[in-house]
């Protein structure tokens, strides 16, 4: 049963319409959903591997830098909420944790292509850094909100190990950053 206020071919349809294809169209998902794949698989089964001391290095993390120093904002926030979703199913926290936390990172970082040299590796240091220092604020405060005491000095080595990591793991990534077809605001 349809709403009579909206028509198949009404405007606002249209634009809806016109949205979904605009976000959808500016990255290639399956690369995404690969990427995904082997990022989470990694996080997985090194996790207790890649680790320096008791700090673990947070793999998705990287990715979740990957796509939002790259793509638009609002596929990268779609993406990015994915790969926090995914995180935390797989991470055995409490769900929606790492989504909220990764799309605070795409809303901050996303969308800054045209300011920053996004092959730098200084780029990939410090977005990393940043990134995982608003990744170790959220995961706090939710934590403190669920009564688990973590620490803060913890999550915040483990955001200046993972920004360690990130530099030639980003270089790497960025070998195959055609294969995404990130759609940025200065062209194709």
């Amino acid at each position: 049963m349809r709403l009579p206020c909206v028509q198949p071919n009404s405007s606002a349809t249209d634009l809806l319409r016109l949205a979904c294809r605009s976000i959808l169209a500016g990255l290639r998902w399956l690369a995404f959903i690969i990427l995904a794949y082997v990022m989470l698989g990694l996080a997985v089964g090194l996790g207790g591997v890649a680790r320096v001391g008791a700090t673990p290095i947070n793999l998705v993390l990287i990715a979740a830098v990957f796509i939002c120093i790259n793509a638009q904002r609002d596929p990268a926030m779609i993406a990015c909420f994915v790969l926090g979703l995914l995180h935390d199913l797989v991470g055995g926290g409490p769900v929606g944790m790492y989504a909220l936390a990764y799309c605070c990172v795409a809303l901050l970082v996303a969308g800054t292509e045209r300011s920053m040299a996004v092959e730098h590796p200084f780029t990939h240091f410090f977005v990393t850094l940043f990134g995982g220092i608003i990744v170790a604020i959220v995961v706090k405060f939710i934590d403190a909100w669920h009564g688990i005491g973590t620490s803060l000095w913890t999550d915040l080595l483990t955001a200046f190990y993972t920004a360690i990591v990130a530099v030639p793991v980003l270089w790497a990534l960025n070998k195959f950053r055609k294969r995404f077809r990130f759609r940025t605001s200065v062209g194709w």
